[in-house]
């Protein structure tokens, strides 16, 4: 190698090097920022897909048929979207009619999702001056 070769690689070996220490630099301050930062955000989406109680296709917000293996935001829009249209779900095989949820996709949600009604309470708005 020659002289003009040997700063070219001197050059882009330090520059790499740099480079390499300021992402490690940016990812431990960004560690140290979250360890004392006394705000925590937790997404919905994590700890519904985290619990292990069945998912009720006639309650469910958005967020938690997502949680749901294979279900994206087009599904999960669209299984709401049928349920609103249906005065929802009688049983859990009515997913089928959902466009986009096939038996494969079907028989891997099958056993996690369940039909509860709401009960009458429930659904019954409040006057004003009644609490719960």
């Amino acid at each position: 190698m020659n002289k003009r070769e040997r700063v070219v690689v001197l050059f882009l070996a330090a520059t790499f090097l740099v480079g390499a220490g300021l992402n490690l630099y940016r990812r431990q301050d960004l560690r140290r920022r979250q360890a004392s930062s006394p705000l925590v955000i937790e997404n919905p989406a994590d700890s519904a897909s985290s619990s292990s109680a069945p998912v009720n296709l006639n309650t469910a917000r958005q967020y938690e048929l997502e949680a749901l293996p294979g279900i994206g935001p087009v599904i999960a829009k669209r299984i709401i979207q049928f349920r609103e249209q249906h005065g929802g779900f009688t049983s859990v095989g009515q997913l089928r009619q959902v466009s986009g949820i096939g038996p494969k996709r079907f028989a891997a949600i099958e056993n996690l999702v369940v039909i509860a009604q709401e009960s009458a309470a429930a659904r019954k708005p409040l006057s004003t001056g009644q609490q719960r």
